[in-house]
């Protein structure tokens, strides 16, 4: 069973922190002693300070110590309670902490998990991730812990009116849990004529093909992207993992992967970068370029040593 608040990928609002800047890079980096240290001389300053109690929450909830990460974000409300993002939080890490509970405590997260989705739309009626959430919820949980299809839909045409496009989404993303790829493929469609000049929208389109091994429309997809927005960098990087994981246009993969690595956004997270070396160094391996290939991998892993990928792909190079 699962609670936990999943985030759409590439919608900027969901990214929303107390944490500043430096701290939330350092998060996205994966490097959560320098994190924690950060928010913990805030602490020392003021020990009621509500974003680096909010942010070691942030810190604990990325590391999987979801229980730990709802003392912090409680003890964040306790300073605010007027602050939505608190409770948004705190919705995530108690529906993460749902899914290792045993079955006499999950109705009992499973309620506070509502609510806290709850208090946080009745804080902010615009924050679409709050509704989000209460989505994810509905649709999630049984009809005894509070489960209901239709007051899923009721929050999703509440999105849907504030920002069609993330409506959209929230069908898309419904239907494809229910493996029902055509009507999925239709809202994800149906996002981009929303929002005809989104590179997200085609972004999230792209994403779906590439989900459903369709290469040819994911590259299609991908292709709109850097249409809509030429500094949408990222783009190459989905185009060049189409290339290495299909095994198709191979040529073209390595050089969008290369201008990815050029232009990469100051802020990439070290994940990115070293899934861009693991792809690269995939497609040298299928050109055969076996010297080009290991040199990748073991660069895959000087940036991020847990990349399983890399460290298969390495092992199993001759």
């Amino acid at each position: 069973m699962r609670f936990a608040l999943v985030l759409l990928l590439a919608i900027p609002a969901a990214l929303k922190s107390q944490c500043p800047p430096s701290t939330q890079k350092l998060i996205v980096d994966r490097k959560f002693d320098e994190a924690t240290t950060e928010a913990r001389a805030a602490l020392k300053e003021n020990g009621s300070d509500e974003a680096a109690l909010h942010c070691l929450g942030r810190i604990l909830l990325e590391q999987d110590k979801s229980g730990e990460a709802v003392d912090w974000f409680e003890k964040a409300v306790k300073a605010n309670d007027k602050v939505a993002l608190h409770h948004l939080w705190l919705g995530n890490a108690l529906g993460t902490e749902a899914q290792k509970a045993s079955k006499l405590r999950q109705p009992f997260l499973a309620r506070r998990v509502k609510t806290e989705f709850e208090l946080a739309v009745s804080l902010d009626p615009t924050m679409i991730d709050a509704r989000h959430g209460l989505v994810q919820f509905y649709t999630k949980a049984p009809g005894v812990m509070g489960g209901s299809r239709e007051k899923a839909n009721e929050q999703i045409d509440a999105i849907q009116k504030m920002n069609p496009m993330r409506g959209h989404f929230e069908r898309a993303a419904l239907a494809e849990s229910d493996k029902d790829v055509v009507t999925a493929e239709r809202e994800y469609a149906a996002a981009t004529t929303a929002a005809p000049d989104s590179a997200v929208a085609f972004s999230a389109l792209g994403s779906f093909y590439r989900r459903q091994r369709k290469w040819a429309e994911a590259t299609i997809a991908f292709e709109r992207v850097l249409a809509v927005n030429p500094n949408a960098v990222n783009a190459h990087l989905s185009l060049g993992g189409i290339a290495a994981v299909s095994g198709q246009s191979l040529d073209r993969g390595e050089r969008e992967i290369k201008e990815w690595l050029a232009n990469a956004p100051k802020d990439a997270p070290i994940l990115n970068v070293s899934i861009a070396h693991f792809w690269l160094g995939r497609i040298y391996e299928q050109q055969a370029k076996k010297d080009a290939a290991r040199a990748e991998y073991q660069l895959a892993l000087s940036v991020n040593p847990k990349n399983e990928d890399a460290k298969k792909a390495l092992s199993a190079l001759k």
